[in-house]
């Protein structure tokens, strides 16, 4: 299914039994078995690239979803059973009327949770805004507007390019209190003398509302030294994805998928609701972070049940299509924050619509192939019946489907004896990090692609928050962001094909960098050529993402691939968790600080790239040996 090409099959032959050569020999693609899997497995990994690169996290969470699925594993009787559901499929039809509702109804738990990825950038938008000096609220005069109060009371900053403005976080100390009272005028304030007149830091703060008419920074002061709170919205938003991905999809192994999606579609109405309606910054960083967690445990199980439900013929198209929908969410966030720029009012309206996910109680199904897992076969038979109801298509006879039952009553049954316990799945976890740093192939081959994902990671949110320091409009930017990543997507499938997984990495992230690059040469009011770069540096990470996801679960052996690609995502996280800090601290530096720290970056990741081998058509290791015999 979904990662079954992160474990490929054994390389070692096993004799079929009478009944899976019967049923395997009804599948259309039988006579090539191995070529259509090492194809399935490409295609199919390339689909889930947007899933990492907005819920890179996840990829832990999927493998442990499907590990009882697909069992496509070295020993006994995995690649049976995956292809004995693929035969029911073929029966009933695998990429029909009913796969494409389904496709429909799933993909909205996407929209959602793309949304409030990137709302950040409008919720907690940092307007133009300077130190209030309490005492001259007493000497405005509300019919005159030819007075600036700041004009005498705020220091006037000359920036590294001659060019100056308002200080934003310091005033001028002086005895405010008696001047006032001592008669002080609006008009008297440009003649105050500033020569050598002390300041000190902002107390209280003014903002411009011309474009925002409040945001969470305005409300909680997240200015100046209390910057980094500001920064830490997004990360802690990142730290959510994280835990949800790896605890709910880890209950949803055990409960099913659609119970944790329900659950999860539960938990994200009610916490994504909560949030316009707090008033202290740590339960807005709680419920931001609750939402994330059950956004991810509502967007990954719905794209299980999906990938699950339709044949291998169908997969390819419908796992690009599902992962479109979060950049859908993207795009549509801008246009509704353009119209509503008040930010608890904002959170509202890309809240409530969310409640229609309650719908999934009564119209999602669950999947299948994981009842079949659990031993629920007649509630698996039930909607296999549905869906060649609405495909216009049969079941199979009452004696392939006995056997189908034996089949997989016997590989549960095998599953449940070699289930693992918490303490043993710790101590392999361990175990199998020391195997990926302690032999000089495999541990190259980890540190340049666990740098490929932190560096992927980092600048795709980086260039998507960037829009403050180039001066461009965060609407658009955010917009554009979303819309081209989905051309990105089809862009991969052609290069891969044509190019391998090396030449692809090494130019993506070369082009993304120097287009990041390119910004420092360009002065800031040169606003659309700064946004057209780093749209372009944007196209091509996604891009670069996408192979970045392939090249790792291609680069390792088998033992170790799961933790390797579950590293690799961790990674990623801590990339995307930096990002904030890097373009809102950095960024006061100097604008293009943060785009050339992208650039250097993403530079050095794609020459990195070239000391990596092809792994484009080549069979996929299987041992730490096997590896280490190789070259590099």
């Amino acid at each position: 299914m979904v990662l079954a090409c992160l474990s490929p099959p054994s390389s070692s032959s096993h004799p079929q039994t009478h009944v899976q050569q019967r049923l395997s020999s009804q599948l259309p693609w039988s006579s090539s078995t191995s070529r259509v899997k090492n194809q399935h497995c490409t295609s199919t990994t390339t689909t889930t690239k947007h899933m990492m690169s907005s819920y890179e996290v996840q990829i832990k969470a999927a493998e442990k979803l499907n590990s009882k699925t697909n069992a496509v594993q070295k020993g006994e009787g995995g690649e049976g059973r995956g292809n004995f559901f693929d035969v029911l499929l073929h029966h009933v039809g695998g990429d029909g009327k009913y796969q494409w509702c389904l496709l429909l109804l799933a993909s909205v738990g996407g929209v959602y949770p793309g949304a409030h990825a990137v709302a950040s950038a409008f919720i907690a938008a940092t307007p133009e805004h300077w130190c209030h000096v309490a005492p001259l609220d007493d000497i405005t005069d509300s019919s005159s507007s030819s007075y600036d109060l700041r004009n005498g009371s705020v220091p006037w900053i000359v920036e590294w390019d001659g060019k100056g403005g308002y200080s934003s976080c310091s005033y001028y100390d002086r005895n405010w209190t008696g001047l006032v009272a001592g008669g002080l005028q609006e008009e008297d304030l440009p003649l105050l003398p500033t020569a050598g007149v002390p300041t000190t830091d902002c107390k209280d703060w003014m903002y411009d509302h011309s474009v925002y008419e409040t945001t969470a920074v305005e409300e909680w002061g997240l200015v100046c030294s209390n910057k980094y709170r500001m920064s830490l919205i997004q990360s802690t938003y990142m730290a959510g994805v994280l835990a949800g991905a790896v605890v709910l999809s880890e209950l949803a192994d055990k409960f099913g998928r659609r119970t944790i999606s329900l659950i999860s579609a539960l938990g994200f109405v009610v916490s994504a609701i909560s949030i316009a309606f707090t008033t202290h910054y740590s339960l807005f960083l709680t419920f931001r972070f609750l939402v994330a967690a059950f956004g991810s445990g509502l967007f990954l199980p719905n794209f299980v049940i999906v990938m699950e439900t339709v044949g291998p013929e169908g997969r390819t198209t419908m796992g690009m299509l599902y992962q479109c929908f979060f950049a859908v969410g993207f795009m549509l966030l801008p246009g509704i924050a353009y119209f509503v720029n008040n930010w608890r009012n904002l959170q509202l309206c890309i809240s409530i619509p969310s409640i229609l996910l309650l719908l999934y109680y009564w119209v999602l199904p669950e999947s299948p192939r994981w009842l079949m897992m659990q031993g629920r076969f007649e509630e698996a038979v039930k909607i296999l019946k549905n869906i060649a109801k609405t495909n216009r298509s049969s079941m199979p006879p009452r004696e392939e489907l006995d056997a189908l039952r034996e089949s997989f009553e016997f590989e549960r049954k095998k599953s449940e004896e070699i289930e693992e316990s918490l303490l043993k799945k710790f101590i392999n976890f361990f175990r199998s990090i020391i195997t990926l740093l302690s032999t000089r192939n495999i541990r190259r081959r980890c540190l340049i692609i666990f740098f490929a994902w932190f560096v992927v990671s980092m600048v795709y949110y980086g260039l998507t928050f960037s829009g403050g320091n180039i001066n461009a409009s965060p609407y658009l930017l955010v917009f554009l962001s979303g819309l081209v990543e989905i051309p990105s997507y089809f862009l991969v499938c052609w290069t891969l094909k044509k190019f391998g997984r090396r030449l692809n990495l090494c130019v993506l992230f070369t082009i993304c960098g120097t287009a990041c690059l390119l910004i420092l040469a360009v002065p800031k009011e040169m606003v659309w050529l700064n946004m057209t770069l780093a749209t372009v540096g944007k196209f091509f990470n996604s891009a670069a993402f996408a192979v970045s996801y392939i090249y790792s679960a291609e680069l390792v052996p088998t033992g170790v691939r799961n933790i390797a690609v579950g590293t690799s995502s961790m990674c990623a996280r801590i990339g995307s968790a930096i990002a904030p800090f890097i373009v809102d601290l950095l960024g006061d530096l100097h604008y293009a600080v943060p785009s050339t720290v992208f650039g250097l970056l993403s530079v050095a990741a794609g020459l990195l790239a070239l000391l990596l081998p092809e792994t484009d058509k080549m069979h996929l290791p299987e041992t730490v040996e096997e590896v280490e015999a190789l070259p590099r």
